[in-house]
């Protein structure tokens, strides 16, 4: 159970990688603008930390 846990962990870290990475290439392209990329990049983020702390308190 607990390996299964730590893998979905790592599979969430590449995903946000991977989103971050996509909205920073489409801002400095021009696709979008940087503010849209921001916000974006920021949901993201704070998704993903405030899962990972969700998960790390002890119940």
């Amino acid at each position: 159970m607990k390996e299964k846990l730590q893998n979905l962990l790592e599979v969430r870290k590449i995903i946000a990688l991977m989103v971050t990475l996509l909205f920073v290439v489409l801002s400095l392209m021009g696709a979008i603008g940087p503010e849209k990329a921001f916000e974006v990049v920021l949901m993201v983020i704070a998704f993903y930390f405030g899962k990972s702390t969700a998960l790390d308190k002890p119940q």
